[in-house]
């Protein structure tokens, strides 16, 4: 594990493999763009958090690098599931919205604000974007992974159990016990930047990120049951 501190807040991060790296950035470059004049439409106090234009992606690459390799590669199989940093507030957008001028599906919207607080809503936000695409695909309709659903068996599997550790009511914060989809997405979030204090509240959601979605076996392919 590796400590970082930003805004006065302490919080601890799993140390990311080179894979896991280059995968989350291969990732980055093909679905995320920032506002135009990003910065220079930014209150002053953002502004000298990030000294270049680059930098609000540079920091959303930061915040998802612990994200597994695996779950990248996924992702990419995708065509829909996309991102922007602008000064919206940070949420997630299933189904169709514009992004760069380009009619696509599936959007998180992050907040270049909550980057320069480095706060967890980027993760929570891009934790519903995984959750709708490992559950049904980024479809319209079905089941997302924390309902249930599940585009593979292995995932569905995992997927069905996540209704019932809900239901437990061990959720770390309000956010995660607002909904089933929260409690993963904000579960997503504190098991990437504060695990312990994850545990410490929550410690079954803990055993079942770290026995799903960072596991190799639940991104190896599954052969085709016909």
């Amino acid at each position: 594990m590796v400590s970082s501190q930003s805004g006065g807040r302490r919080h601890t991060q799993s140390q990311p493999g080179p894979r896991s790296q280059d995968s989350a950035e291969a990732w980055l470059r093909a679905r995320a763009r920032l506002a135009p004049n990003l910065l220079s439409q930014s209150p002053p106090w953002v502004r000298s958090v990030f000294d270049h234009a680059w930098a609000p992606m540079a920091a959303l690459t930061q915040q998802v690098r612990p994200l597994p390799a695996g779950l990248w590669e996924a992702l990419l199989g995708f065509q829909t599931g996309f991102v922007a940093i602008g000064h919206h507030e940070s949420y997630y957008l299933p189904g169709p919205a514009t992004l760069a001028g380009r009619e696509v599906q599936n959007l998180a919207f992050v907040s270049v604000e909550d980057l320069a607080r480095d706060n967890e809503r980027p993760l929570h936000v891009i934790g519903h974007l995984i959750d709708h695409h490992l559950g049904c695909g980024g479809t319209p309709e079905g089941a997302w992974l924390s309902e249930g659903g599940g585009i593979r068996p292995r995932w569905k599997e995992a997927g069905g159990r996540l209704p019932r550790l809900f239901a437990l009511g061990y959720a770390v914060d309000e956010v995660a016990g607002a909904s089933v989809r929260d409690y993963f997405a904000q579960s997503l979030a504190l098991y990437c930047r504060e695990r312990p204090r994850l545990n410490v509240a929550d410690p079954q959601i803990d055993k079942w990120l770290r026995s799903t979605l960072w596991h190799a076996g639940f991104w190896r392919a599954e052969a085709d049951p016909g």
